[in-house]
């Protein structure tokens, strides 16, 4: 990210082009702050209008500016000429107005959008004017990565004083809404930011500014950038992670660690209570997530994880969602998430229930589209005292001759309490139920009885 106060001596401006919009001539300008570079278009008119502000309000000369020409302006000899006279019009005012910067020419460059200065001036104002409004609602907040690269540049090595008193620099606002802050929102990306070559997942920032967050959304964040979280891991109860390449879960809760896996006291996230880290690359689930230990729900959707693991000393853990993943075998489940409410294993590869049987507090079960095609494995999950929800849809099991009566009867007594697929039982089907428990009873050599 650029910064001009910093680089000023290695600021370049040129109007190397030309480009025609909707029968308009732009002319393309290229700011170059250090590496940093970024293009910016203007027409003419834009031109004459920073030129009347420059003149009137900071003393620039009024005939530097090339004349305006009614006729024949689209002559292309014409508008190379021009194109010449601008940049050298942007060069002469750049070097008179360089140690005061007003802002109409700072806006006119877009030095508010890529220069960590500028955007942070922006930011303090808008900061000042929504801070109130954001923090009575408690709505939540987003910054970019850029913002939060300002914003920790800042912190490391203040700016210098500036000469122009119009843009004197107070970073307040914004660090008083971010330390009174309770939802953020983080947004990255690995593609170049607008019409420059910055990569915002390249600019590393901290989060120690936020002293009161307990939620926070990070979507297509690098976590390599985080070198430090500040408060977050004794404040946090939310944290959402969407769409980043991390294939561990330390990537993510020790991203400020050197030496990761190292499960230290220090490094527990003792309020955390919902983790999402959907739509991601995680393989497996490591041993770092027992550093947030009183984790209530658990959401890992979308991921590359082929097995249950590690969660056994989360005893407070009662969600549990692995939705699209790579499961196939679910062993003795009740050793791993034995007081778990609700788990959500749709769209995996799971071919029994067996390891299901000795879930005693489950309530809610979904296995579908998964590729179950006995009806004998229902019987694994008869027995489950507190289940409530079940769900088998996709599953080839789900084709069979009145598949939802078979399913029911191995709930026995209790099948007018499961609701299948979504659905409550019909009372025909709890009739169909009974009957078929009773010729089942029946067989058995039993003498069957019908409950009124």
């Amino acid at each position: 990210m650029a910064c001009f106060w910093f680089n000023q001596n290695e600021t370049k401006l040129e109007v190397p082009s030309t480009e025609e919009v909707a029968n308009v001539t732009f002319y393309k300008i290229q700011v170059q702050v250090g590496d940093v570079k970024w293009v910016v278009l203007h027409r003419y008119s834009e031109f004459n209008d920073l030129h009347y502000h420059l003149v009137v309000d900071h003393g620039v000369s009024k005939d530097i500016l090339p004349s305006k020409k009614v006729i024949r302006n689209k002559c292309p000899q014409f508008i190379e000429r021009r194109r010449k006279g601008l940049e050298e019009y942007l060069q002469k005012i750049f070097i008179f107005l360089k140690r005061t910067m007003p802002k109409v020419l700072v806006d006119f460059l877009n030095f508010n959008i890529y220069d960590s200065f500028f955007l942070l001036q922006d930011l303090s104002t808008n900061c000042f004017l929504e801070a109130d409004f954001v923090l009575s609602t408690n709505k939540q907040y987003s910054f970019n990565t850029l913002k939060l690269y300002a914003i920790s540049q800042f912190l490391k090595k203040p700016y210098p004083i500036v000469d122009n008193t119009e843009i004197r620099f107070d970073l307040s606002p914004v660090l008083d809404l971010c330390s009174q802050l309770h939802a953020l929102n983080i947004q990255g990306s690995s593609s170049v930011f607008l019409n420059s070559n910055i990569i915002l997942n390249k600019l590393p920032f901290e989060l120690s500014a936020y002293k009161n967050l307990s939620v926070l959304y990070i979507k297509n964040v690098s976590f390599d950038m985080i070198f430090s979280l500040g408060n977050l891991r004794n404040t946090l109860t939310q944290l959402f992670v969407d769409n980043t390449n991390t294939t561990s879960i330390s990537q993510i809760l020790q991203c400020d660690v050197i030496h990761k896996y190292n499960l230290e006291g220090s490094q527990k996230w003792r309020a955390l209570e919902i983790l999402d880290l959907s739509n991601n690359n995680l393989i497996e689930i490591d041993a770092t997530i027992n550093l947030a230990p009183n984790l209530k729900k658990l959401i890992l959707n979308d991921n590359k994880i082929s097995t249950i693991s590690n969660l056994s000393s989360l005893s407070n853990l009662s969600y549990l969602s692995l939705s699209n993943n790579l499961i196939t075998i679910c062993n003795d489940l009740h050793t791993k998430v034995g007081n778990i409410l609700t788990l959500n294993l749709s769209q995996n590869n799971i071919v029994t229930c067996k390891g299901f049987c000795k879930l005693y507090s489950l309530e809610n079960l979904d296995l579908s589209s998964n590729k179950i095609m006995e009806i004998d494995e229902i019987k694994y999950v008869g027995g489950l005292p507190c289940l409530e929800n079940f769900i088998l849809t996709g599953n080839n099991v789900a084709t069979t001759v009145d598949y939802r009566i078979k399913v029911l009867e191995f709930f026995g007594e209790r099948a007018k309490y499961i609701c299948l697929d979504n659905e409550r039982p019909s009372q025909a089907e709890i009739d169909k139920v009974s009957v078929l428990r009773a010729l089942r009873i029946v067989k058995e050599g039993k003498t069957p009885t019908f409950n009124k």
